[in-house]
């Protein structure tokens, strides 16, 4: 046979009969579904993993003395979790961080080994407790006993509430609640007027009160990625600031009060809506990072062009006043 004049011949196709288009549809659902079982089965299973690793505080410790963390010139924080910028020589710290928590009922009966000594925890000066990254909803009232506490980190955890018995921690200067599932800041903690440091960076909180203006002996002011759009007025109360963080929100304006404060190291106000800033702010010392937002430096005036900045002003960050350094660092 001639290959060269055999001439090709189209063969059609029948369309497919209903009864094998319903097959074929029961055999594409049956492979979707059977793919979505697959991943439901895998987050299950490390919803459960999470879960079987949780654990509260009475079964961590098992009854026995938990050791201490004790800040001196030149040591090492023993993790990478915990921060360690507010610890002066001879602070206590508990390090109770990524230990799976969720509940502390019984921390204000704790033992802790100071030096080699079994001791109450209420019993240790200037303690710091680092609870980030467990699997905590709540505080218990009984934190109330903790009043030697003076730092308190509750940093990726689950809460979305705070006990009214935070106001009797005397001691208590700074309070972190980074990553958590708050919607507001309750209203007692404007109440709450010794803090020096307050953190609720990374929630869904939508409004700050006005009631923010009590807390008058803030350094340090941290509410960054929330969906805040507007701040209070009674911001400009806040004096003694010495960072603060409102980046990541939808805020549009700042209030000109605002710029009064002389703001000692660094205000953020990265990402958001601003389109300018307060003319008070030229005269402050510390910069003004607002990488992302809607701000033309160009359209600025002279002085307050020159705050604009990513970093810290020199000095900011004194070296021999750091007593217990990051590992690695």
């Amino acid at each position: 046979m001639d290959l060269k004049h055999v001439e090709a011949t189209a063969i059609p196709c029948k369309p497919a009969a209903p009864q094998q288009r319903h097959t074929l549809l029961k055999m594409n659902l049956k492979f979707t579904l059977g793919a979505l079982l697959k991943h439901m089965t895998f987050f299950i299973l490390l919803t459960t993993l999470a879960n079987l690793h949780a654990a509260s505080l009475q079964d961590y410790t098992q009854g026995k003395p938990l050791p201490l963390f004790t800040a001196t010139k030149g040591s090492v924080m023993p993790n990478t979790t915990d921060q360690t910028n507010n610890l002066q020589e001879g602070d206590k710290a508990l390090l109770l961080s990524g230990k799976g928590l969720n509940d502390l009922t019984g921390i204000s009966k704790l033992k802790v080994l100071d030096g080699a000594n079994a001791v109450p925890i209420t019993s240790v000066r200037r303690l710091h407790l680092f609870l980030n990254q467990n699997q905590i909803t709540q505080l218990p009232n009984e934190i109330a006993d903790l009043d030697n506490v003076v730092f308190l980190y509750c940093e990726h955890n689950r809460m979305d509430s705070l006990p009214r018995a935070l106001l009797d921690m005397d001691a208590l200067e700074g309070m972190y609640f980074t990553a958590n599932r708050f919607t507001a800041i309750p209203s007692f903690v404007f109440e709450m007027t010794r803090l020096k440091k307050l953190q609720f960076s990374h929630n869904r909180i939508t409004q700050l009160p006005a009631a923010l203006g009590n807390l008058k002996e803030l350094r340090h002011f941290n509410i960054a990625n929330n969906l805040i759009p507007d701040i209070p007025a009674t911001i400009a109360n806040l004096y003694r600031l010495r960072v603060c963080d409102l980046s990541n929100n939808p805020i549009s304006a700042l209030p000109e009060a605002f710029g009064k404060v002389q703001i000692v190291n660094q205000l953020r106000v990265r990402d958001t809506n601003l389109t300018t800033l307060p003319e008070g702010f030229a005269t402050m010392r510390a910069t003004i990072d607002i990488t992302g937002s809607k701000i033309d430096p160009t359209k600025l005036s002279p002085s307050l062009r020159a705050r604009i900045d990513t970093e810290k002003p020199p000095g900011s960050k004194e070296e021999d006043k750091i007593i217990v350094r990051r590992p690695g660092r």
